[in-house]
Protein backbone atom coordinates (compact mmCIF):
# COMPACT_ATOMS: atom_id res chain seq x y z
CA UNK A 1 0.00 0.00 0.00
CA UNK A 2 0.59 3.03 -0.90
CA UNK A 3 1.66 6.09 2.39
CA UNK A 4 -0.31 8.87 2.38
CA UNK A 5 0.50 12.02 3.32
CA UNK A 6 -2.23 15.46 3.54
CA UNK A 7 -1.20 18.91 4.52
CA UNK A 8 -4.13 21.12 5.17
CA UNK A 9 -3.67 24.96 5.33
CA UNK A 10 -6.47 26.88 7.15
CA UNK A 11 -7.59 30.25 7.06
CA UNK A 12 -7.34 32.43 9.89
CA UNK A 13 -9.23 32.13 13.07
CA UNK A 14 -11.52 35.61 12.63
CA UNK A 15 -13.57 34.15 9.58
CA UNK A 16 -15.26 31.58 12.01
CA UNK A 17 -17.99 30.99 8.99
CA UNK A 18 -15.37 29.89 6.27
CA UNK A 19 -13.22 27.76 9.27
CA UNK A 20 -16.34 25.55 9.61
CA UNK A 21 -17.44 25.19 6.04
CA UNK A 22 -13.73 24.28 4.63
CA UNK A 23 -13.38 22.00 7.90
CA UNK A 24 -16.43 20.44 7.43
CA UNK A 25 -15.89 19.82 3.77
CA UNK A 26 -11.95 18.82 4.35
CA UNK A 27 -13.46 16.17 7.07
CA UNK A 28 -16.07 14.88 4.30
CA UNK A 29 -13.77 14.44 1.85
CA UNK A 30 -11.33 12.79 3.71
CA UNK A 31 -13.69 10.13 5.05
CA UNK A 32 -13.86 8.83 1.75
CA UNK A 33 -10.46 7.89 1.69
CA UNK A 34 -10.20 6.92 5.63
CA UNK A 35 -9.26 3.11 4.41
CA UNK A 36 -5.84 5.16 3.61
CA UNK A 37 -5.30 7.54 6.21
CA UNK A 38 -4.06 6.47 9.83
CA UNK A 39 -5.99 6.65 13.04
CA UNK A 40 -4.05 9.86 14.44
CA UNK A 41 -4.91 12.07 10.93
CA UNK A 42 -8.32 11.21 11.58
CA UNK A 43 -8.59 12.19 14.94
CA UNK A 44 -6.60 15.15 14.12
CA UNK A 45 -8.89 16.06 11.41
CA UNK A 46 -12.31 15.45 13.53
CA UNK A 47 -10.76 17.86 15.92
CA UNK A 48 -10.08 20.53 14.06
CA UNK A 49 -13.50 20.44 12.29
CA UNK A 50 -15.13 19.85 15.80
CA UNK A 51 -13.11 22.85 17.29
CA UNK A 52 -14.18 25.13 14.67
CA UNK A 53 -17.90 24.42 14.67
CA UNK A 54 -17.97 25.65 18.60
CA UNK A 55 -15.51 28.19 18.26
CA UNK A 56 -17.32 31.86 19.45
CA UNK A 57 -15.41 34.53 17.77
CA UNK A 58 -15.57 37.25 20.71
CA UNK A 59 -18.06 39.99 20.72
CA UNK A 60 -16.57 43.85 19.79
CA UNK A 61 -17.80 46.02 22.87
CA UNK A 62 -19.77 48.09 20.38
CA UNK A 63 -22.22 50.41 21.79
CA UNK A 64 -25.61 49.74 21.14
CA UNK A 65 -27.59 52.54 20.64
CA UNK A 66 -30.08 52.19 23.62
CA UNK A 67 -26.74 52.54 26.16
CA UNK A 68 -25.52 55.72 24.40
CA UNK A 69 -29.38 56.88 25.23
CA UNK A 70 -28.95 55.71 28.50
CA UNK A 71 -25.68 57.53 29.34
CA UNK A 72 -27.29 60.91 27.89
CA UNK A 73 -30.39 60.21 30.23
CA UNK A 74 -27.92 59.73 33.41
CA UNK A 75 -25.73 62.08 33.04
CA UNK A 76 -27.41 65.03 30.55
CA UNK A 77 -31.28 64.90 32.08
CA UNK A 78 -31.61 68.56 33.86
CA UNK A 79 -28.22 69.41 33.40
CA UNK A 80 -27.12 73.07 31.83
CA UNK A 81 -23.20 72.16 31.59
CA UNK A 82 -20.82 69.93 32.95
CA UNK A 83 -17.63 70.48 34.79
CA UNK A 84 -14.34 70.18 33.03
CA UNK A 85 -13.84 66.67 35.32
CA UNK A 86 -16.89 65.36 34.49
CA UNK A 87 -16.72 65.61 30.50
CA UNK A 88 -12.88 64.58 30.60
CA UNK A 89 -14.46 61.71 32.65
CA UNK A 90 -17.04 61.03 29.64
CA UNK A 91 -14.93 61.43 27.01
CA UNK A 92 -12.00 58.92 28.43
CA UNK A 93 -14.64 56.54 29.07
CA UNK A 94 -16.40 56.56 26.06
CA UNK A 95 -12.87 56.14 24.19
CA UNK A 96 -11.47 53.08 26.71
CA UNK A 97 -14.74 51.40 26.35
CA UNK A 98 -15.92 50.90 22.85
CA UNK A 99 -13.74 50.07 20.28
CA UNK A 100 -16.05 52.35 17.93
CA UNK A 101 -14.86 55.31 19.46
CA UNK A 102 -11.69 56.77 19.38
CA UNK A 103 -10.07 60.22 19.53
CA UNK A 104 -11.51 61.31 16.40
CA UNK A 105 -15.02 61.10 16.56
CA UNK A 106 -15.63 61.06 20.33
CA UNK A 107 -16.32 64.92 20.31
CA UNK A 108 -19.27 64.56 17.48
CA UNK A 109 -20.28 61.19 19.41
CA UNK A 110 -21.01 63.52 22.85
CA UNK A 111 -22.25 66.40 21.03
CA UNK A 112 -24.70 64.09 19.22
CA UNK A 113 -26.06 63.43 22.81
CA UNK A 114 -26.43 66.90 23.25
CA UNK A 115 -28.42 67.22 20.26
CA UNK A 116 -31.93 67.85 21.85
CA UNK A 117 -33.71 71.25 21.33
CA UNK A 118 -33.48 72.28 25.26
CA UNK A 119 -29.48 70.85 25.49
CA UNK A 120 -27.70 74.16 23.37
CA UNK A 121 -25.68 74.94 26.50
CA UNK A 122 -25.26 71.63 27.65
CA UNK A 123 -23.63 71.44 23.81
CA UNK A 124 -21.59 75.00 24.40
CA UNK A 125 -20.32 74.17 27.51
CA UNK A 126 -18.47 70.80 25.94
CA UNK A 127 -17.51 72.68 22.80
CA UNK A 128 -15.81 75.43 25.68
CA UNK A 129 -14.00 72.34 27.60
CA UNK A 130 -12.78 71.97 24.59
CA UNK A 131 -11.14 74.65 23.70
CA UNK A 132 -9.99 75.03 27.32
CA UNK A 133 -8.11 72.05 26.76
CA UNK A 134 -6.68 73.33 23.85
CA UNK A 135 -8.59 70.81 21.78
CA UNK A 136 -10.02 72.19 18.55
CA UNK A 137 -13.26 70.61 17.35
CA UNK A 138 -13.19 68.70 14.01
CA UNK A 139 -15.50 69.26 11.08
CA UNK A 140 -18.13 66.55 12.50
CA UNK A 141 -17.94 68.40 15.44
CA UNK A 142 -18.66 71.65 14.25
CA UNK A 143 -21.35 70.40 12.01
CA UNK A 144 -23.75 68.61 15.21
CA UNK A 145 -23.10 71.66 16.77
CA UNK A 146 -24.46 73.76 13.77
CA UNK A 147 -27.80 71.70 13.65
CA UNK A 148 -28.01 71.99 17.30
CA UNK A 149 -28.03 75.56 16.77
CA UNK A 150 -30.68 75.37 14.24
CA UNK A 151 -33.09 73.06 16.00
CA UNK A 152 -33.11 75.43 19.10
CA UNK A 153 -33.50 78.40 16.28
CA UNK A 154 -36.56 76.74 15.04
CA UNK A 155 -38.05 75.92 18.45
CA UNK A 156 -37.42 79.68 19.73
CA UNK A 157 -40.02 81.08 17.12
CA UNK A 158 -37.77 81.51 13.46
CA UNK A 159 -36.99 85.25 14.07
CA UNK A 160 -34.09 87.01 14.66
CA UNK A 161 -34.29 87.21 18.32
CA UNK A 162 -34.39 83.16 18.36
CA UNK A 163 -30.50 83.40 19.37
CA UNK A 164 -28.45 85.31 21.51
CA UNK A 165 -25.85 87.93 19.80
CA UNK A 166 -23.13 85.61 21.25
CA UNK A 167 -24.57 82.88 19.91
CA UNK A 168 -24.80 83.97 16.03
CA UNK A 169 -21.52 85.46 16.55
CA UNK A 170 -20.57 81.85 17.26
CA UNK A 171 -21.99 80.55 14.19
CA UNK A 172 -20.39 82.66 12.40
CA UNK A 173 -16.85 82.31 13.45
CA UNK A 174 -17.13 79.01 13.26
CA UNK A 175 -18.29 79.56 8.91
CA UNK A 176 -14.99 82.09 9.08
CA UNK A 177 -12.78 79.62 10.73
CA UNK A 178 -14.22 76.52 8.26
CA UNK A 179 -13.30 79.01 4.81
CA UNK A 180 -10.03 80.05 5.72
CA UNK A 181 -9.33 76.89 6.44
CA UNK A 182 -10.47 75.02 3.55
CA UNK A 183 -10.68 76.53 -0.14
CA UNK A 184 -13.10 73.89 -0.66
CA UNK A 185 -15.77 72.53 1.44
CA UNK A 186 -17.62 69.10 1.38
CA UNK A 187 -20.92 68.93 0.54
CA UNK A 188 -22.02 67.83 4.11
CA UNK A 189 -19.85 70.64 6.02
CA UNK A 190 -21.57 73.01 3.47
CA UNK A 191 -25.18 71.85 4.69
CA UNK A 192 -24.30 71.96 8.05
CA UNK A 193 -23.15 75.21 7.82
CA UNK A 194 -26.26 76.49 6.03
CA UNK A 195 -28.11 74.64 8.90
CA UNK A 196 -26.29 77.41 10.62
CA UNK A 197 -26.22 80.68 8.71
CA UNK A 198 -30.17 80.27 8.01
CA UNK A 199 -30.36 81.48 11.90
CA UNK A 200 -28.25 84.24 11.25
CA UNK A 201 -28.25 87.94 9.13
CA UNK A 202 -25.56 86.48 7.35
CA UNK A 203 -27.53 83.74 5.54
CA UNK A 204 -27.08 84.57 1.94
CA UNK A 205 -23.96 83.19 2.10
CA UNK A 206 -25.79 79.88 2.44
CA UNK A 207 -26.77 79.89 -1.07
CA UNK A 208 -23.01 80.31 -2.18
CA UNK A 209 -22.31 77.00 -0.30
CA UNK A 210 -25.21 75.34 -2.06
CA UNK A 211 -23.32 75.87 -5.24
CA UNK A 212 -20.50 74.65 -3.81
CA UNK A 213 -21.89 71.49 -2.26
CA UNK A 214 -22.76 70.83 -6.18
CA UNK A 215 -18.91 70.35 -6.74
CA UNK A 216 -19.16 67.06 -4.71
CA UNK A 217 -22.80 65.58 -4.35
CA UNK A 218 -26.26 66.90 -5.04
CA UNK A 219 -27.65 69.04 -2.53
CA UNK A 220 -30.27 67.88 -0.06
CA UNK A 221 -34.00 68.56 0.47
CA UNK A 222 -33.21 69.67 3.72
CA UNK A 223 -30.54 72.61 2.76
CA UNK A 224 -33.19 73.65 0.10
CA UNK A 225 -35.69 74.03 2.35
CA UNK A 226 -33.99 75.97 5.14
CA UNK A 227 -32.93 78.29 2.47
CA UNK A 228 -36.37 78.73 1.00
CA UNK A 229 -38.11 79.24 4.01
CA UNK A 230 -35.42 82.16 4.93
CA UNK A 231 -35.63 83.61 1.91
CA UNK A 232 -39.63 84.16 1.86
CA UNK A 233 -39.28 85.16 5.74
CA UNK A 234 -36.68 88.24 4.81
CA UNK A 235 -38.99 88.93 1.45
CA UNK A 236 -36.31 88.25 -0.57
CA UNK A 237 -38.78 87.16 -3.27
CA UNK A 238 -36.63 86.37 -6.10
CA UNK A 239 -34.05 84.22 -4.16
CA UNK A 240 -37.17 81.99 -3.21
CA UNK A 241 -38.42 81.22 -6.22
CA UNK A 242 -34.77 80.61 -7.65
CA UNK A 243 -34.60 78.08 -5.01
CA UNK A 244 -37.81 76.66 -5.74
CA UNK A 245 -37.37 76.01 -8.80
CA UNK A 246 -33.60 74.94 -8.49
CA UNK A 247 -35.44 71.97 -6.19
CA UNK A 248 -37.80 70.96 -8.68
CA UNK A 249 -34.75 70.65 -11.27
CA UNK A 250 -32.72 68.81 -9.36
CA UNK A 251 -35.76 66.14 -9.03
CA UNK A 252 -36.71 66.76 -5.82
CA UNK A 253 -40.36 67.52 -4.41
CA UNK A 254 -40.48 71.19 -2.49
CA UNK A 255 -41.25 70.75 1.08
CA UNK A 256 -44.58 72.30 2.92
CA UNK A 257 -42.52 74.86 4.54
CA UNK A 258 -41.04 76.30 1.50
CA UNK A 259 -44.82 77.16 0.73
CA UNK A 260 -45.79 78.24 4.52
CA UNK A 261 -43.10 80.66 4.85
CA UNK A 262 -44.15 81.97 1.05
CA UNK A 263 -47.96 81.98 1.95
CA UNK A 264 -47.05 83.47 5.30
CA UNK A 265 -45.25 86.50 2.79
CA UNK A 266 -48.57 86.58 0.81
CA UNK A 267 -51.02 87.09 3.84
CA UNK A 268 -49.14 90.29 4.90
CA UNK A 269 -49.74 91.89 1.32
CA UNK A 270 -53.13 91.76 0.33
CA UNK A 271 -53.17 94.33 -2.52
CA UNK A 272 -51.51 91.84 -4.53
CA UNK A 273 -52.99 88.37 -2.74
CA UNK A 274 -54.58 86.84 -5.89
CA UNK A 275 -50.96 87.83 -7.89
CA UNK A 276 -48.81 86.24 -5.56
CA UNK A 277 -51.13 82.99 -5.55
CA UNK A 278 -51.89 82.72 -8.69
CA UNK A 279 -47.50 82.50 -9.09
CA UNK A 280 -47.72 79.89 -6.67
CA UNK A 281 -50.99 78.12 -8.90
CA UNK A 282 -48.93 78.47 -11.62
CA UNK A 283 -45.85 76.70 -10.15
CA UNK A 284 -47.67 73.65 -8.87
CA UNK A 285 -49.55 73.33 -12.73
CA UNK A 286 -46.07 73.68 -14.45
CA UNK A 287 -44.36 70.70 -12.86
CA UNK A 288 -47.38 69.04 -11.67
CA UNK A 289 -46.98 69.05 -7.55
CA UNK A 290 -49.67 67.97 -5.35
CA UNK A 291 -49.37 70.00 -2.08
CA UNK A 292 -50.41 68.64 1.38
CA UNK A 293 -53.04 69.23 3.92
CA UNK A 294 -51.69 71.43 5.51
CA UNK A 295 -50.20 73.57 3.12
CA UNK A 296 -54.51 73.47 1.68
CA UNK A 297 -55.67 74.16 5.15
CA UNK A 298 -53.58 77.41 5.40
CA UNK A 299 -54.63 78.79 1.47
CA UNK A 300 -57.90 78.34 2.72
CA UNK A 301 -57.49 80.24 5.69
CA UNK A 302 -55.59 83.21 3.83
CA UNK A 303 -58.51 83.37 0.83
CA UNK A 304 -61.50 83.36 3.57
CA UNK A 305 -59.96 85.60 5.80
CA UNK A 306 -59.38 88.23 2.80
CA UNK A 307 -63.40 87.54 1.36
CA UNK A 308 -62.23 85.09 -1.17
CA UNK A 309 -63.99 82.19 -1.76
CA UNK A 310 -61.93 78.79 -1.55
CA UNK A 311 -64.19 75.40 -0.66
CA UNK A 312 -63.18 71.87 -0.31
CA UNK A 313 -64.23 69.57 -3.11
CA UNK A 314 -63.64 66.54 -5.01
CA UNK A 315 -63.79 65.09 -8.60
CA UNK A 316 -66.23 62.94 -9.57
CA UNK A 317 -65.38 60.15 -12.64
CA UNK A 318 -66.32 62.67 -15.30
CA UNK A 319 -63.94 65.04 -14.14
CA UNK A 320 -66.69 67.80 -12.53
CA UNK A 321 -66.05 69.71 -9.55
CA UNK A 322 -68.98 68.77 -6.94
CA UNK A 323 -68.84 72.41 -5.98
CA UNK A 324 -68.17 74.62 -9.14
CA UNK A 325 -69.81 72.28 -11.45
CA UNK A 326 -67.28 72.78 -13.70
CA UNK A 327 -65.45 70.17 -16.13
CA UNK A 328 -61.33 69.86 -15.62
CA UNK A 329 -59.66 70.89 -18.31
CA UNK A 330 -58.95 67.99 -20.94
CA UNK A 331 -55.11 66.85 -21.16
CA UNK A 332 -53.75 67.56 -24.72
CA UNK A 333 -51.32 67.82 -26.95
CA UNK A 334 -50.27 69.15 -29.73
CA UNK A 335 -49.38 67.57 -33.50
CA UNK A 336 -46.04 69.08 -33.06
CA UNK A 337 -45.25 67.79 -29.76
CA UNK A 338 -46.93 64.50 -30.42
CA UNK A 339 -44.39 64.14 -33.72
CA UNK A 340 -41.30 65.22 -31.53
CA UNK A 341 -42.27 62.17 -29.16
CA UNK A 342 -43.14 60.01 -31.84
CA UNK A 343 -39.33 60.42 -33.68
CA UNK A 344 -37.14 60.74 -30.40
CA UNK A 345 -38.37 57.84 -29.13
CA UNK A 346 -36.98 55.12 -32.00
CA UNK A 347 -33.35 56.74 -31.40
CA UNK A 348 -33.56 57.43 -27.73
CA UNK A 349 -35.65 54.07 -26.80
CA UNK A 350 -35.60 51.74 -28.99
CA UNK A 351 -32.36 51.64 -30.57
CA UNK A 352 -29.81 50.97 -27.20
CA UNK A 353 -27.58 48.46 -26.48
CA UNK A 354 -29.68 47.50 -23.77
CA UNK A 355 -32.59 46.32 -25.61
CA UNK A 356 -30.40 44.89 -28.55
CA UNK A 357 -29.35 42.78 -25.13
CA UNK A 358 -32.20 41.75 -25.07
CA UNK A 359 -33.15 41.67 -28.88
CA UNK A 360 -31.43 42.02 -32.36
CA UNK A 361 -31.32 44.66 -34.83
CA UNK A 362 -32.62 41.92 -37.07
CA UNK A 363 -35.89 41.37 -34.30
CA UNK A 364 -36.31 45.47 -34.27
CA UNK A 365 -35.84 45.59 -38.26
CA UNK A 366 -38.54 42.65 -38.56
CA UNK A 367 -41.04 44.32 -36.05
CA UNK A 368 -41.01 47.98 -37.47
CA UNK A 369 -41.64 46.20 -41.32
CA UNK A 370 -44.50 44.48 -39.34
CA UNK A 371 -45.95 47.72 -38.01
CA UNK A 372 -45.58 49.26 -40.98
CA UNK A 373 -47.87 46.85 -42.72
CA UNK A 374 -50.17 46.37 -40.29
CA UNK A 375 -50.64 49.59 -38.69
CA UNK A 376 -52.32 51.66 -37.65
CA UNK A 377 -54.16 50.66 -34.96
CA UNK A 378 -56.12 51.21 -32.38
CA UNK A 379 -54.81 49.70 -29.29
CA UNK A 380 -51.88 48.24 -28.47
CA UNK A 381 -51.63 45.18 -25.81
CA UNK A 382 -48.52 43.69 -23.98
CA UNK A 383 -49.95 40.30 -24.20
CA UNK A 384 -47.64 38.48 -20.86
CA UNK A 385 -48.31 42.00 -18.57
CA UNK A 386 -51.94 41.29 -19.36
CA UNK A 387 -51.57 37.11 -18.67
CA UNK A 388 -49.46 37.70 -15.59
CA UNK A 389 -51.92 40.55 -14.22
CA UNK A 390 -53.61 38.19 -11.63
CA UNK A 391 -50.64 36.36 -11.22
CA UNK A 392 -47.50 34.47 -12.87
CA UNK A 393 -48.14 30.81 -10.98
CA UNK A 394 -51.30 30.54 -12.96
CA UNK A 395 -51.48 27.83 -15.86
CA UNK A 396 -51.13 28.76 -19.24
CA UNK A 397 -55.09 27.62 -20.01
CA UNK A 398 -55.93 30.67 -18.06
CA UNK A 399 -53.07 33.18 -18.78
CA UNK A 400 -54.08 32.19 -22.39
CA UNK A 401 -57.97 32.73 -21.51
CA UNK A 402 -57.48 35.86 -19.92
CA UNK A 403 -55.23 37.78 -22.51
CA UNK A 404 -58.07 36.43 -25.45
CA UNK A 405 -60.86 38.27 -22.90
CA UNK A 406 -59.20 41.33 -23.42
CA UNK A 407 -58.83 41.21 -27.47
CA UNK A 408 -62.46 40.55 -27.44
CA UNK A 409 -63.01 43.50 -24.93
CA UNK A 410 -61.25 46.00 -27.82
CA UNK A 411 -62.90 43.63 -30.81
CA UNK A 412 -66.33 44.08 -29.32
CA UNK A 413 -65.35 48.13 -30.03
CA UNK A 414 -64.94 47.30 -33.48
CA UNK A 415 -60.85 48.19 -32.44
CA UNK A 416 -57.95 46.95 -34.75
CA UNK A 417 -55.36 45.18 -31.81
CA UNK A 418 -52.01 44.42 -31.96
CA UNK A 419 -50.78 41.83 -28.86
CA UNK A 420 -47.37 41.97 -28.51
CA UNK A 421 -46.06 38.85 -26.90
CA UNK A 422 -43.28 35.71 -26.89
CA UNK A 423 -42.88 33.12 -28.72
CA UNK A 424 -43.54 30.76 -25.94
CA UNK A 425 -46.68 31.43 -25.94
CA UNK A 426 -47.48 29.15 -29.24
CA UNK A 427 -47.65 26.76 -26.08
CA UNK A 428 -50.57 28.05 -24.83
CA UNK A 429 -54.07 26.32 -25.69
CA UNK A 430 -54.95 26.20 -29.19
CA UNK A 431 -58.37 27.50 -28.88
CA UNK A 432 -57.57 30.83 -26.98
CA UNK A 433 -54.51 31.44 -29.06
CA UNK A 434 -56.65 30.99 -32.54
CA UNK A 435 -58.91 33.85 -31.15
CA UNK A 436 -56.21 35.99 -30.37
CA UNK A 437 -54.71 35.26 -33.88
CA UNK A 438 -57.96 35.49 -35.72
CA UNK A 439 -59.21 38.78 -33.96
CA UNK A 440 -55.76 41.03 -33.48
CA UNK A 441 -52.54 41.21 -35.24
CA UNK A 442 -49.84 39.21 -33.07
CA UNK A 443 -46.35 39.90 -33.32
CA UNK A 444 -44.48 37.54 -30.76
CA UNK A 445 -40.70 38.31 -29.86
CA UNK A 446 -37.68 35.98 -28.86
CA UNK A 447 -37.91 34.95 -25.55
CA UNK A 448 -35.19 37.13 -24.07
CA UNK A 449 -36.22 40.26 -25.51
CA UNK A 450 -37.70 43.21 -24.26
CA UNK A 451 -41.42 43.98 -24.54
CA UNK A 452 -41.83 47.44 -23.48
CA UNK A 453 -40.01 49.44 -26.13
CA UNK A 454 -41.82 47.36 -29.12
CA UNK A 455 -45.29 48.52 -27.63
CA UNK A 456 -44.51 51.89 -27.21
CA UNK A 457 -42.92 52.20 -30.86
CA UNK A 458 -46.15 50.66 -32.21
CA UNK A 459 -48.20 52.92 -30.04
CA UNK A 460 -46.88 55.87 -31.29
CA UNK A 461 -46.12 54.91 -35.09
CA UNK A 462 -50.07 54.46 -35.50
CA UNK A 463 -50.83 58.38 -34.26
CA UNK A 464 -52.66 60.64 -31.97
CA UNK A 465 -55.49 57.86 -30.92
CA UNK A 466 -53.86 54.95 -30.40
CA UNK A 467 -54.03 53.32 -27.20
CA UNK A 468 -52.14 50.99 -25.15
CA UNK A 469 -52.79 48.47 -22.73
CA UNK A 470 -50.14 47.90 -19.56
CA UNK A 471 -49.86 47.99 -16.01
CA UNK A 472 -45.87 48.88 -16.16
CA UNK A 473 -45.41 52.67 -15.76
CA UNK A 474 -42.40 53.01 -17.91
CA UNK A 475 -40.29 55.15 -15.68
CA UNK A 476 -37.29 54.04 -17.47
CA UNK A 477 -38.11 55.12 -21.04
CA UNK A 478 -39.64 58.31 -19.75
CA UNK A 479 -36.49 59.00 -17.94
CA UNK A 480 -34.12 58.34 -21.11
CA UNK A 481 -36.29 60.88 -23.39
CA UNK A 482 -35.62 64.10 -21.14
CA UNK A 483 -36.86 66.66 -18.90
CA UNK A 484 -39.26 68.17 -21.76
CA UNK A 485 -39.98 64.99 -24.17
CA UNK A 486 -40.23 63.35 -20.45
CA UNK A 487 -43.31 65.26 -19.31
CA UNK A 488 -45.06 65.21 -22.96
CA UNK A 489 -44.72 61.51 -22.87
CA UNK A 490 -46.25 61.15 -19.34
CA UNK A 491 -49.37 63.37 -20.63
CA UNK A 492 -49.67 61.35 -23.49
CA UNK A 493 -49.25 58.15 -21.24
CA UNK A 494 -51.78 59.33 -18.74
CA UNK A 495 -55.07 59.79 -21.98
CA UNK A 496 -53.98 56.74 -23.71
CA UNK A 497 -52.85 53.61 -20.62
CA UNK A 498 -55.32 51.10 -20.36
CA UNK A 499 -55.01 48.78 -17.48
CA UNK A 500 -56.47 45.57 -16.16
CA UNK A 501 -58.29 46.06 -13.01
CA UNK A 502 -59.89 42.33 -12.15
CA UNK A 503 -61.57 39.50 -14.08
CA UNK A 504 -64.55 38.52 -12.33
CA UNK A 505 -65.62 34.50 -12.02
CA UNK A 506 -67.34 34.74 -14.49
CA UNK A 507 -64.81 36.12 -16.90
CA UNK A 508 -65.72 39.11 -17.82
CA UNK A 509 -62.94 41.53 -17.00
CA UNK A 510 -62.68 45.04 -15.92
CA UNK A 511 -60.57 47.47 -16.87
CA UNK A 512 -59.14 50.65 -16.22
CA UNK A 513 -59.71 53.17 -18.41
CA UNK A 514 -57.19 56.47 -19.02
CA UNK A 515 -57.93 59.82 -17.08
CA UNK A 516 -58.62 62.27 -19.74
CA UNK A 517 -58.83 65.56 -17.76
CA UNK A 518 -55.74 67.31 -15.85
CA UNK A 519 -54.51 65.85 -12.50
CA UNK A 520 -52.64 68.90 -11.06
CA UNK A 521 -53.10 72.42 -10.44
CA UNK A 522 -55.13 74.18 -12.96
CA UNK A 523 -57.78 77.16 -13.95
CA UNK A 524 -60.37 77.26 -15.70
CA UNK A 525 -62.74 79.47 -17.00
CA UNK A 526 -62.64 81.93 -13.41
CA UNK A 527 -61.73 79.14 -11.20
CA UNK A 528 -58.46 77.55 -9.53
CA UNK A 529 -58.87 73.83 -9.05
CA UNK A 530 -56.25 72.79 -6.07
CA UNK A 531 -55.57 69.09 -5.46
CA UNK A 532 -53.98 68.24 -2.47
CA UNK A 533 -52.98 65.03 -0.57
CA UNK A 534 -52.33 64.25 3.10
CA UNK A 535 -49.40 64.33 3.88
CA UNK A 536 -45.50 64.85 2.20
CA UNK A 537 -43.43 62.29 0.16
CA UNK A 538 -40.78 63.07 -0.99
CA UNK A 539 -40.99 60.54 -4.21
CA UNK A 540 -44.58 60.90 -4.91
CA UNK A 541 -45.77 57.51 -6.93
CA UNK A 542 -46.60 58.50 -10.95
CA UNK A 543 -49.67 56.90 -10.97
CA UNK A 544 -52.09 58.97 -12.49
CA UNK A 545 -54.56 58.56 -9.72
CA UNK A 546 -57.31 60.94 -9.72
CA UNK A 547 -56.50 62.97 -6.09
CA UNK A 548 -59.26 62.56 -3.92
CA UNK A 549 -59.16 66.11 -2.19
CA UNK A 550 -59.66 69.74 -4.14
CA UNK A 551 -59.63 73.13 -3.39
CA UNK A 552 -62.10 74.97 -5.68
CA UNK A 553 -60.98 78.83 -4.89
CA UNK A 554 -62.78 81.77 -7.05
CA UNK A 555 -61.18 85.65 -6.46
CA UNK A 556 -63.52 88.10 -5.53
Amino acid sequence: MHSHFCLFVLPHQSNNVLNKMLCLNIFRQCKKISPYLSSLQLQLINHVARKSSTYKRSQLSVPHTDHLLSVKKDLFEQRTELSDSEWQELRNNLISKYKHISYSNVDAIILGLCGGTDQLSLAKSYVHYLRECGLEPNLASFGRLLRIYNSTYHKRGVNDASLTPEEKQDILDIYAKLRERYEILDASTCENLIYGLVCTKEWQMGVDLLNMSKLTSTPSIGAYTELTVKAFAKSELNIGWNLLEETVAQGKEPKCEAYSAYLQYVAQEPLTLQCNLEKLFAFWEKYELIITANVAKCITEILNNNLHNAELSQIDAQGKCNQCKVHMRTVTITDAEYAKLSNSFLNKVLIRNDVFQKSTPEEVEHFKRYVTKTAPYDCVIDGLNVAYSMGTKKPAKFLASLLANVVKHFKNQGKHVLVLGRKHMNNWPKDSMFYIRKNASLFLTSNLSQDDPFLLYATLKSGQSTDFFSRDMMRSHAFLLGNELRNIFRHWQQVHQYSLITQTDNGRIIVKEPTRYLLCTHKVQDTWHVPYKQSYSPNPAELFEVPESWLCIKFK
